[in-house]
């Protein structure tokens, strides 16, 4: 596979842990680099692109401009799930088949969602900062044991939160309108709609994917619904949420707190958010564990390796692409 060429754009693989990095360098394939965030050219992301056959990306925006600049690439392979950022369909016209890496974050996902909330319910980073500052400020919190959890997602990370949060004892219902009904049995959830999960709910855990249906789903109109003192967390995706909105609820004391992995825009340099005391926030650190990492290289090498043996991915979300170009076979990458 000597000739054929990766382009790396995520900013974590093959750094913290090297083993799906070393799979590929063991193919003996041309390896490419261009970091995100790391003060490197548009330009020089360009020239990287037209030399590409495959693209191992995470955050960054690919749009129907990029890809006119990619005639050899056969596969973008996303570290991770969310592909928000990727022009489908211009890829899928170009023939470029797109897959994803899932189940390798569910379990930290799920692991830091419970995290946060009980950051919010035992002010745990208030008590931290108190402490070290010297002071020893007792800080009333809210017990889990009873209170309900309203999860809107129940996908496998969804569906982890529930598992913990049944752990806490705490009542569980969703809104998932793609859940089979056994699922939900199995797991002992109770399934609902939308606005009665919004009424209900004393924590509100937000999983759905961002999708034009998804955007901008937490509104003034959903804060209405809510119980007053509610707390919100959140590890999907920043556009979910209306921040403008949540910001009036959590000064107006509607949302007791927000905990939250993830902004409308990322990082979120000057947000208002940041600057209140209910609030609090990570740096999109929801699958950045070394387990998941390593799964998560690994199943995109597996992607990537399999579309240059002429084999099919497992995990493509836009089979449509086979109709655009021949698929499976060995490309060759001597020609666009």
């Amino acid at each position: 596979m000597a000739k054929y060429t990766v382009l790396i754009t995520t900013r974590s693989f093959g750094k913290i842990v090297s083993e799906p990095m070393e799979r590929l360098r063991r193919e003996r394939l041309h390896i490419l680099e261009w970091r995100e965030e790391t003060g490197l050219g548009i330009d020089d992301l360009k020239e990287k692109v037209r030399q590409a056959d495959a693209w191992i990306i995470g955050n960054f925006k690919i749009d129907a401009q990029l890809l006119e600049n990619a005639p050899r690439l056969r596969v973008i392979a996303k570290h991770g799930v969310g592909v928000d950022n990727i022009d489908i369909p211009a890829a899928t016209q170009k023939g470029i088949l797109v897959t994803i890496a899932p189940g390798a974050n569910d379990q930290a996902v799920a692991d830091l969602t419970m995290g946060l909330l009980l950051s919010l319910a035992r002010k745990i980073p208030q008590a931290d900062a108190s402490v070290k500052s010297g002071q020893w400020e007792r800080f009333l919190g809210l017990g889990l044991p009873g209170k309900i959890m309203g999860i809107i997602g129940l996908g496998h990370i969804g569906q982890n939160v529930a598992r913990r949060a049944k752990g806490f004892d705490m009542e569980i219902l969703a809104y998932d309108p793609y859940l089979p009904e056994e699922i939900a049995r199995k797991l002992g959830i109770t399934q609902t709609d939308f606005d009665t999960l919004l009424r209900k709910s004393d924590v509100i855990s937000l999983h759905a994917p961002l999708t034009p249906e998804t955007e901008g789903l937490i509104g003034e109109r959903e804060l209405s619904l809510m119980k007053e003192g509610v707390l919100v967390v959140n590890t999907s995706r920043g556009k979910i949420i209306q921040e403008k909105a949540l910001y009036q609820g959590l000064t107006s004391g509607k949302v007791a707190g927000y905990a939250t992995d993830v902004f409308e825009v990322e990082p979120p340099l000057g947000s208002p958010l940041l600057k209140l005391p209910n609030v609090v926030a990570t740096p999109h650190i929801g699958s950045y564990t070394r387990d998941g990492l390593r799964m998560m290289g690994n199943l995109v090498v597996d992607s990537v390796l399999k579309v240059f043996r002429g084999e099919k991915p497992e995990f493509i979300i836009n089979p449509e692409a086979y109709r655009y170009r021949s698929f499976p076979r060995k490309a060759n990458p001597d020609r666009p």
